[in-house]
C-alpha cells in the first residue's frame, strides 16, 4: 500500500527512512476538487534560442525549474524533450518473431537483428516458468503436465515448436482456457472495484493484536500484528478515516489482484476514526534492505528477482492493470526466498474507453521517458521500472540517484538508455535483457511475457539459493 514513505508496510525492519529512501520522492495524482471557471484558457508561447541555449517566453516559475546544471548542448540537442513534443508514439510492430541462433555457450538462443532478441507476447499465465528448450521432447521446458500431454498428442511437430514457440503456446492456451480476460468497460470496472473494495465495520482490536511498529508515513502507520482468528502474523496499515476516498481505489485493485507474486490482501475494517488494512506479512522486508553499494549480487540472484517480479507483472498486465511504481521499495522478500510486488497506491486499471494513460505518477528515478513527457503510455512503463530495478540490484543504487529529481527527469528523457556502471563485469545476456527493458521507444521495449522467455531469465537461481543470499545479507546488516 502507498503510505507516503513507509512502503515497508508489509515488511520487517522498516523503521527510519534510509538516505536512498529519502530520494524516493513520489509524484501523485492530485485530488479532484471543485474548480473555478471552466472555459478559461491561458496559452504560453515558448521558443528555444539556439544562440543563447535558453528558452524564451517561459513563465518565471517554469524558468526557475529548468536545471541550471544542464549543459547548452543537452538543452539544444533535445529541447523538444524538455518542452514535451507530445508526438504520439509509433504504432507497435509485431514483426519481431523468434529466430534461432547460438550464444557463446553453444545453446540455442532467441535472436533478432542484434543476435539476442525475443518475440511477440503470448497470453500464457506464468504460474510456472516456461522456456524454449530444443533438447526436450516437446521443445519447451517448464510446461505444466496437462499442457505437455496435450502438445504431444496434438500432431504439432518439434520443428513447428522451434519455429513458432509463441504461436504454439497461444493455441494451447486457447484450446484449454479460451481467450484471455477481455478489457473491461468503464462501467464494468467501476462495478468490479466497488464489489472488491468491501470495507467492514467492527472493532478490529477484537481480532487483531498489534505488536510492533514497522513504518510510518503521511498515509498511515504500519504494524506487525497477529490475526487472533488464525494465529497468523500479518501487516496492518492503520490510516485515518479521512484517507478513505484516497485509498478506496488502491484497496479495490489490490483485492482484485490475487497472485503468488503479489502481496496478499486480506481485508479492510473501518472503526471509529481509523481504517485498518490487513495484508500478508513478508519477514525479509523490502528488496531495498538487501541492496547497497557494498552488497555483491550474483547474476543468477538478480535473474531470480526479475523472473518473480515479471510473473507478478505479467498477471497484472494480462488483466489490463498497471502498477506504475515498481522499484526495490515495492518488491518484498522473505527469508524463504519468496518475492512479491507490493503497494498499489499508484496502480490503475485500463478500460475499453481508456486503454492508455497520461497521468504522471511514480518515483522519478524509476520513471519511463514517455511517462515523464506526458505521452500516452501502457504496461511498458512497468517494464522500464523493472529494468531500472535490475540495475539497482547490480550497482546497489538506481542510475541518477545522486541527481536532483528534476534534473534526473530531464536526463532520463534526453540520454541514451541507462545500463550498469561496469558492463564488463556482467554477462552479455544480462546486458541484453536490460537493453530490452530499457528501450527508449516503448514499442521497441519487450513485454513481460517476452521477457519471461528471455535466455537470461532461464539462468535464475533456485529459490533456496536466493533465500540463503537474503539471509546472509540481512544477517550482516544486523
Amino acid at each position: 500500500m502507498n503510505n507516503g514513505g513507509a512502503t515497508a508496510t508489509a515488511t520487517a525492519g522498516a523503521g527510519g527512512a534510509t538516505m536512498q529512501q529519502q530520494h524516493h520522492q513520489q509524484y501523485a495524482e492530485p485530488k479532484q476538487e471543485i474548480s473555478g471557471p471552466t472555459n478559461v484558457l491561458r496559452c504560453v508561447h515558448v521558443e528555444f534560442d539556439e544562440a543563447t541555449g535558453t528558452f524564451k517566453g517561459l513563465p518565471d516559475v517554469w524558468a526557475s525549474m529548468v536545471p541550471k546544471a544542464a549543459s547548452q548542448n543537452e538543452t539544444s540537442t533535445r529541447a523538444m524533450a524538455v518542452l514535451g513534443s507530445h508526438v504520439a508514439p509509433a504504432k507497435p510492430s509485431y514483426k519481431n518473431i523468434f529466430k534461432k541462433t547460438r550464444n557463446r555457450g553453444g545453446d540455442l538462443g532467441l535472436a533478432g537483428d542484434d543476435g539476442l532478441s525475443i518475440g511477440r507476447p503470448y497470453n500464457f499465465q506464468h504460474n510456472e516458468h516456461v522456456g524454449v528448450d530444443p533438447r526436450s521432447s516437446t521443445g519447451f521446458t517448464g510446461l505444466p503436465d496437462k499442457w505437455r500431454m496435450l502438445l504431444k498428442a496434438s500432431g504439432i511437430s518439434k520443428e513447428e515448436v522451434s519455429a513458432h514457440p509463441q504461436e504454439v503456446l497461444d493455441v494451447l492456451q486457447f484450446h484449454l482456457e479460451g481467450p484471455g480476460p477481455k478489457i473491461p468497460s468503464r462501467q464494468t470496472l467501476r462495478r468490479n472495484m466497488a464489489e472488491a473494495a468491501e470495507i467492514k465495520s467492527f472493532d478490529p482490536n477484537k481480532v487483531v493484536r498489534r505488536e510492533k511498529k514497522l513504518g510510518e508515513g503521511a498515509g498511515g502507520t504500519v504494524y506487525l500484528a497477529t490475526d487472533l482468528r488464525t494465529k497468523e502474523r500479518i501487516a496492518v496499515k492503520v490510516a485515518p478515516m479521512t484517507e478513505l476516498e484516497t485509498l478506496r481505489s488502491e484497496i479495490a485493485l489490490h483485492a482484485l489482484s490475487s497472485h503468488e507474486n503479489i502481496v496478499g490482501y486480506k481485508e479492510t475494517v473501518a472503526w471509529k476514526d481509523e481504517m485498518w488494512i490487513m495484508l500478508e506479512f513478508m519477514n525479509g522486508g523490502a528488496l531495498t534492505d538487501v541492496l547497497g553499494r557494498g552488497v555483491d549480487w550474483q547474476e543468477s540472484c538478480i535473474a531470480y528477482v526479475c523472473q518473480q517480479a515479471l510473473m507478478g507483472l505479467s498477471f497484472l498486465h494480462r488483466h489490463h492493470r498497471l502498477h506504475r511504481d515498481i522499484k526495490s521499495d515495492n518488491i518484498l522478500v522473505d527469508v524463504n526466498g519468496r518475492i512479491k510486488l507490493a503497494d498499489f497506491g499508484f496502480a490503475v486499471s485500463l478500460t475499453s474507453e481508456e486503454n492508455k494513460r497520461k497521468s504522471v505518477v511514480g518515483t522519478p528515478y524509476w520513471m519511463a521517458p514517455e511517462l515523464i513527457r506526458g505521452l500516452e503510455y501502457d504496461s511498458k512503463v512497468d517494464v522500464w521500472s523493472l529494468g531500472i530495478t535490475a540495475i539497482e540490484c547490480a550497482d546497489g543504487e538506481p542510475p541518477l540517484i545522486d541527481e536532483q529529481p528534476l534534473r534526473a527527469l530531464l536526463l532520463i528523457t534526453i540520454q541514451p538508455s541507462p545500463s550498469v556502471e561496469q558492463p564488463d563485469k556482467w554477462g552479455p545476456a544480462f546486458l541484453h535483457f536490460l537493453k530490452r527493458c530499457l528501450a527508449i521507444r516503448p514499442e521497441q521495449r519487450a513485454s513481460t511475457d517476452q521477457l519471461l522467455l528471455h535466455p537470461w531469465v532461464k539462468t535464475a537461481s533456485p529459490r533456496n539459493l536466493f533465500a540463503q543470499h537474503v539471509q546472509t545479507v540481512l544477517g550482516s546488516k544486523r
